[in-house]
């Protein structure tokens, strides 16, 4: 019977900074939330969605997108979430909460930091208790944005 050899797990770091081209849909987006402060998606031809982040192909019925645009409400509802307790690097200190948003006339949601929510209050960041609630996107001053999906934040309306 042959020996079994021992597998080893060598420990390594990747640090890689790196630059990449958003593309002309998502540049589009990014540069009206900077020069507008506003939410921009595409819409379907063919099947009626709106998504957002912009596409500039719906994934679902295989067609160009990217010259359907319409623009959406700064206010959605949470669609799911989850309450992040643990030290990750270049992210904020916990306790905090990362949501996916839907906003008012999208098809799609968008992960982003929720804000507005009492983190000691343990029953609501329970479950499902933050499902559904309204929020609204807060967009930073004009000359604060960098065309990032950090130029706003997400904020649970009370």
């Amino acid at each position: 019977m042959p020996e079994k050899t021992e597998l080893l797990t060598v420990p390594g770091v990747w640090n890689l900074p790196y630059n990449y081209s958003a593309g002309e849909t998502i540049s589009k987006f990014l540069i009206e939330i900077r020069d507008n402060g506003r939410i921009m998606g595409t819409k379907c031809s063919k099947c009626n969605r709106v998504i957002v982040p912009a596409r500039s192909y719906c994934e679902r019925c295989f067609i160009s997108i990217k010259d359907s645009w319409v623009e959406l409400p700064p206010k959605g509802t949470v669609a799911a979430f989850t309450l992040v307790t643990m030290k990750f690097e270049g992210l904020p200190d916990p306790p905090y909460i990362v949501a996916f948003i839907k906003l008012d006339g999208a098809d799609t949601t968008f992960p982003h930091y929720l804000t507005g929510v009492d983190l000691s209050d343990t029953s609501v960041t329970r479950d499902t208790a933050l499902l559904g609630k309204p929020v609204r996107l807060v967009f930073k001053d004009k000359k604060d944005r960098q065309a990032r999906m950090t130029d706003f934040r997400v904020e649970l309306v009370p």
